[in-house]
């Protein structure tokens, strides 16, 4: 199982899971994680416990876990 995590001040924090051998819910992780990155978030490729992480700009149907943040603005 895959899993993408989203930050998102305004949305909160939402969850996506996705099982490794069912092509329908790999697609639907990764047009969210396409429809995120087009929007300006940055992704994160991490183990299940947040560590090893990597910045991607691919989605990646083999990773443990996925985290996008919205990029961050300055005042």
């Amino acid at each position: 199982m895959g899993e993408l995590r989203v930050m998102d001040v305004d949305a909160g924090d939402l969850k996506v899971i996705w099982d490794k051998d069912k092509p329908d819910e790999i697609k639907a992780a990764k047009d969210q994680f396409n429809s995120l990155l087009k929007k300006g978030y940055f992704a994160y490729k991490v183990k299940k416990d947040g560590s090893g992480g990597a910045k991607i700009e691919e989605f990646d149907e083999k990773a443990e876990k996925i985290i996008l943040s919205p990029q961050m603005k300055g005042g």
